[in-house]
C-alpha cells in the first residue's frame, strides 16, 4: 500500500486525500493559527481518540479530536475523516526524521505532498513564510528512501499559499530537474476536481482550494489569507510535479540541515532560526504573544541572513 503524506501542515491533506484515491492518507498535524493558536505541530499526545499506529504514528478517526492547552479542536485530518468516513494517519512531528521514517517504512512507497511548492525554497527567501513544516517532510522522505522505500515528493498547484512567485518556483523546479530530480507530472481529473470542491467546501484550506476555483474558470490575481497575499490563478493551478527527495535536499537549505542533523521539528525550528532561517514557528510564537501579523513578519524578515541561494 502507498501513503500520500500531507508534509505542509494545514489542508495539505485535502489535496492529499484526492491524489491518494484508495490509498492511505497521512498529515504532519500542523493546523494554521486561525484554528490553533499554539505555536507549533499538534503532539500526538494531545490527540484523543486514535489508533497507535507505530512510533510516532496514529491513526486518526470520525471520533477524534485534539485537546491542547485547554481548547479542543479537530484537525483538518479530522475534517476529512469525518467527510470521508476514512481513517487519517497522524504523525508526530516531535520525532527524529529517522525514528518516523522506520515506523513509516511499512508503506511500500511514500508520496509527499506539498501544495504550493515551498518544498522548492531554499527556506530563507524574503516571501517565505513557513519552510518548516516541508523541510521536516522532505527530510522524512528522504530517510524513507535512505531505508529502501519508494518515495517522491508532488508539488501541487505551484504559489497556490501565496508565499513564493509562480516563476520562482518554476526556475527552482528546473534546477531540480537540472540535477536530475524531475519525476514526472501529473494533473486533476474532473472526477478528482469534485472531490477536492466538496473537501474544500467543508475543512479549513485556501491553497487547496485554488484549484477548485481554476476549474470553475477564475483566472488572474485572487486574494487569500484575508487578503494579506494573493495569489495566481488558472488552470495551471491544477497541475503537479514530481521529485525526487533526495535532489530537493541539494537545493532546499532548511530541509538539508534537518536531514543531516535528524532534528524533530521543535528542534528544528531554532536549528534554522541560528543560521538566518526563521520559520513559521516563530511567527506563531509572536503571534501569540500579541505582536501585530505585518509587524511579526517584518521582526521575522529582518532575521534573514541566508541568501537565496543553495
Amino acid at each position: 500500500m502507498s501513503l500520500y503524506l500531507a508534509i505542509g501542515g494545514g489542508g495539505d491533506v485535502i489535496m492529499a486525500t484526492v491524489l491518494a484515491g484508495d490509498e492511505a492518507v497521512g498529515q504532519i498535524p500542523w493546523e494554521r493559527f486561525v484554528v490553533d493558536p499554539e505555536p507549533g505541530p499538534v503532539p500526538l499526545s494531545n490527540f484523543a481518540d486514535v489508533v497507535p499506529a507505530g512510533d510516532g504514528v496514529a491513526l486518526v478517526t470520525p471520533r477524534s479530536y485534539v485537546e491542547r492547552n485547554g481548547r479542543r479542536f479537530k484537525t483538518q485530518g479530522v475534517c476529512v475523516s469525518q467527510l470521508l468516513e476514512k481513517s487519517i494517519y497522524v504523525v508526530d512531528s516531535y520525532t527524529p526524521p529517522s525514528k518516523l521514517a522506520k515506523s513509516l517504512a511499512v508503506f511500500n512507497k511514500v508520496v509527499g505532498v506539498d501544495v504550493g511548492g515551498d518544498v522548492l525554497g531554499v527556506g530563507c527567501e524574503k516571501e517565505l513564510g513557513s519552510p518548516l513544516a516541508d523541510g521536516y517532510g522532505a527530510a522524512v522522505l528522504a530517510k524513507l528512501r535512505d531505508l529502501g522505500v519508494e518515495t517522491e515528493i508532488v508539488v501541487m498547484s505551484p504559489g497556490a499559499d501565496g508565499e513564493l512567485e509562480r516563476e520562482y518556483l518554476l526556475k527552482r523546479a528546473a534546477l531540480a530537474a537540472e540535477l536530475g530530480g524531475f519525476l514526472g507530472s501529473i494533473g486533476l481529473s474532473k472526477r478528482q476536481i469534485e472531490l477536492l470542491s466538496r473537501l474544500t467546501e467543508h475543512c479549513v484550506t485556501e491553497a487547496s482550494a485554488v484549484a477548485v476555483k481554476a476549474a470553475r474558470g477564475v483566472w488572474g490575481r485572487v486574494p487569500i489569507r484575508g487578503g494579506q497575499r494573493t495569489v495566481e490563478v488558472d488552470l495551471f493551478s491544477t497541475v503537479g510535479f514530481r521529485f525526487d527527495p533526495h535532489v530537493l535536499l541539494r537545493i532546499n537549505k532548511a530541509a538539508r540541515l534537518i536531514y543531516e542533523r535528524d532534528l524533530p521539528i521543535d528542534q528544528a525550528a531554532e536549528a534554522l532560526l541560528s543560521v538566518g532561517i526563521p520559520t513559521e514557528w516563530h511567527l506563531e510564537e509572536l503571534l501569540k504573544n500579541g505582536v501585530k501579523h505585518g509587524e511579526a513578519i517584518a521582526i521575522l524578515r529582518k532575521g534573514k541572513k541566508c541568501l537565496e541561494e543553495s
